[in-house]
């Protein structure tokens, strides 16, 4: 009843706007960072920056909750939701970290393969949360959620063939570890995705 009667709080869904606009932009500045365009150092500050301006939407989106009487969705949803959309960030910010701290010796094109993966899984990411304003969108919203199950199942493969292709070909341990520990934190920024889907798949069918 009252959520009839209390005007519509778009707020929320500004903030997600805005969350998933750093998620985008890392990816891209990861996948840069990983095809070995651009000065390293200059693309993990800017890394670094979607990073703490991602901190700072999740502290006003969660000030904003604690304020908010009535929310347009669920408020362990959206509790959810801002929280793993942070990891994304977070886990890209430390990947492209690694990659600067530890300079290793070459690339890998399955490094820059996973990039890529990532970038479109956060693609995904950002139309699926946009269109959480809609729900009547839902067989779209729905797709976009398969979309990114599919997405994480392709990092996953793509970093077990990765890492063993590094057992095959590197001899250098300390350059096997720098690199194996890359490849997971990109993989885990797209097991994030998924779980960003897995949240908006239980929006949706809870909205009927």
């Amino acid at each position: 009843m009252l959520r009839s009667i209390i005007p519509r709080d778009e707020e929320f869904f500004v903030k997600f706007d805005a969350l998933t606009g750093r998620i985008v932009e890392a990816a891209e500045i990861l996948r840069t960072m990983m095809e070995g365009g651009g000065a390293a150092d200059e693309l993990a500050q800017r890394l670094r920056g979607c990073e703490h301006d991602a901190d700072e939407i999740v502290h006003a989106s969660l000030a904003h909750l604690h304020r908010t009487f009535v929310t347009p969705l669920d408020r362990l949803d959206i509790h959810r939701l801002v929280v793993h959309l942070d990891d994304i960030v977070d886990l890209a910010n430390a990947a492209g970290a690694r990659l600067v701290l530890y300079r290793p010796k070459t690339r890998r094109a399955g490094a820059v393969e996973l990039s890529r993966t990532l970038e479109t899984s956060a693609r995904s990411v950002q139309e699926m949360v946009g269109l959480l304003r809609n729900l009547k969108r839902k067989d779209r919203l729905l797709a976009l959620t398969v979309e990114i199950n599919t997405h994480e199942n392709l990092a996953d493969r793509q970093r077990r063939e990765a890492v063993a292709l590094l057992l095959e070909e590197e001899s250098d341990p300390f350059e096997f570890v720098k690199w194996k520990e890359i490849l997971d934190l990109m993989e885990q920024a797209t097991d994030r995705c998924e779980d960003v889907a897995d949240i908006v798949e239980g929006i949706v069918l809870a909205h009927g």
